[in-house]
């Protein structure tokens, strides 16, 4: 419940020009918005919302990404999980930049109250212009997981990861990123998370909006499916 108001107040905040500073780049991005409700036979509720942005100069960047989605029928709880991380990077030349990461997770029907992760590295600009950009990056990362039945877990994890942005036409733009953390601790354990999201614009401020998110740990627990997978389609609002 704490994170999906942070999500919410993340998303609100950024709706507002005063975070930009006086001549400085402003930040850009996305929110998607995503509500179904049925009655009658069947009493559901589901909503979604994600939020991508960032602010980049010559220099840095600044990134901050968050997402929430709480389902329900028939008065039980289907989904309940909510993600909220940024991430900075420094450009040490023109392709080579290093960067620092904090993300914070929750997932309660996979037995996760919460996951805290920090995370350091260096990346490569394979692509960078305004049709398409590609970056890899690599680097160390530490968890803490707290779960709602069996105790806590810290793990020690290398990351390897990538992610791209493509303008596929002049209104439709793909993203997607994968991100690979295996364990320095123990061996054959790794955990995955794949997100990408497909946006039609039908004006310069809204569009629609296909989203798919997968994720994949090894260690999650008994009686938990180690992978997860979500398909949304949705309202886009450009902020």
């Amino acid at each position: 419940m704490h994170l999906r108001a942070a999500c919410l107040l993340l998303s609100s905040c950024f709706s507002f020009p005063v975070l930009a500073l006086d001549g400085g780049p402003q930040w850009q991005g996305n929110a998607n918005l995503s509500f179904s409700r049925s009655a009658g036979n069947t009493n559901g509720t589901t909503y979604a919302l994600s939020l991508d942005e960032a602010r980049a100069t010559e220099r840095n960047k600044l990134s901050a990404y968050a997402s929430a989605l709480y389902g329900k029928s028939q008065d039980v709880v289907t989904a309940d999980k909510t993600r909220i991380g940024g991430r900075y990077d420094h450009n040490l030349t023109p392709l080579l930049f290093g960067f620092g990461q904090l993300e914070f997770e929750q997932d309660r029907m996979a037995n996760l109250d919460l996951r805290t992760g920090a995370g350091t590295g260096f990346g490569y600009h394979l692509l960078k212009d305004e049709s398409v950009t590609f970056d890899v990056f690599a680097g160390l990362s530490h968890s803490r997981s707290r779960l709602m039945s069996g105790g806590t877990i810290n793990n020690s994890e290398v990351l390897l990861a990538e992610e791209s942005s493509h303008a596929l036409t002049e209104n439709t733009r793909l993203k997607q990123k994968l991100s690979y953390y295996p364990s320095t601790q123990t061996g054959g354990e790794f955990r995955t998370v794949f997100d990408s999201s497909l946006v039609i614009s039908l004006n310069s401020t809204m569009g629609l909006s296909i989203s798919l998110q997968n994720k994949y740990n090894s260690d999650i627990g008994s009686g938990v499916k180690h992978s997860d997978t979500v398909l949304l389609t949705g309202l886009n609002i450009k902020l």
